[in-house]
């Protein structure tokens, strides 16, 4: 009979409630499924942090010749979050699952209906080799791909470039392959790595600051595909010239890099400087990605390659 491992990083209590399991047993789910909830943490997503999901990642790695399949359960919060950064630091191999922990409904009872959602997609043999895989509202989505879009309700976990595939019943329709999937082998994460966003006429005070504090990295969100204020150039000159590596992504969250704007800040200048651009990357995402990057490149030049896009993408 298959096994089915579920991690969570909070709630393992109400996950089990929601199951019908009565103790911390592996018990028999849908008659041909052995679950075995453990829990990991016992903390809301805002609590969380990369060096905590670094450490689940491991876990999760060391656990996989035992189950089937792993499903994560965690807080809405940073559910992309912790998503990408496993994504990011396991290979491929048995299906990973990550999906939001079950709410309670009016009658004061667990809603298990996204929860066995997410069950049935990590049970599924098809969501094997796909790298980290997250259900939401039915939905399948490639763990590079998902963004919080609202602050809750139906449709908070969405993607940009759509969905992988969907749960029906007890039927999972994965139609679609994950895009531009990556894999750094990193044996820990290198912090503090700050990220700043542009507004419109901001100063470059928080940059500044972070070169002051001599920080291992700072991820800009520009403008557009790569555009800043002329007066944050002297500045990002300033962290590269002190070999804090600085990455570039779009505000916008989605979206390549580059451009043939002639005028002052815009992405000519920046690559001019040194500047390492992340397309298709959130800010959010390109920090997490800077830290394990940090700690596998031996050289500027290797950590640039690191976020440069697959041409076949």
């Amino acid at each position: 009979m298959p096994k089915l491992l579920i991690l969570s990083t909070g709630g393992a209590l109400t996950i089990r409630r929601a199951l019908g399991a009565r103790d911390d047993q592996p018990f028999t789910l849908r008659s041909d499924l052995t679950v075995t909830v453990e829990e990991f943490a016992n903390l809301p997503g805002s609590h969380l942090t990369p060096q905590q999901i670094f450490a689940l990642s491991q876990r999760i790695q060391n656990l996989r010749d035992s189950f089937d399949s792993i499903l994560v359960t965690t807080g809405s919060d940073t559910l992309e979050e912790t998503a990408f950064l496993i994504d990011l630091l396991l290979p491929e191999g048995p299906p990973i699952v990550i999906t939001g922990l079950p709410r309670l409904s009016g009658s004061g009872f667990p809603d298990a209906n996204g929860l066995l959602a997410a069950i049935t997609v990590a049970a599924a043999p098809s969501a094997a080799n796909l790298g980290v895989l997250v259900v939401a509202d039915g939905a399948i989505y490639a763990a590079t791909a998902v963004q919080m879009q609202f602050s809750q309700g139906i449709g908070m976990i969405t993607a940009p470039t759509g969905f992988l595939g969907r749960v029906e019943g007890d039927q999972v329709y994965i139609r679609l392959q994950p895009l531009n999937r990556q894999w750094i082998a990193a044996p820990r994460l290198v912090e503090p790595v700050d990220l700043i966003r542009i507004g419109q006429g901001a100063d470059d005070r928080q940059l500044r600051h972070s070169i002051a504090d001599n920080v291992a990295g700072i991820v800009i969100e520009t403008f557009g595909s790569g555009r800043i204020p002329p007066w944050w150039l002297p500045a990002i000159s300033e962290a590269i010239q002190h070999r804090i590596p600085v990455v570039a992504v779009s505000r916008a969250g989605v979206g390549g890099m580059g451009d043939e704007f002639g005028y002052v800040g815009a992405y000519h200048d920046l690559r001019k400087l040194g500047v390492i651009f992340a397309p298709n990357l959130s800010g959010i995402k390109a920090r997490l990605k800077l830290m394990a990057a940090l700690a596998v490149a031996r050289s500027p030049a290797e950590l640039r390659a690191l976020f440069q896009e697959r041409k076949d993408s």
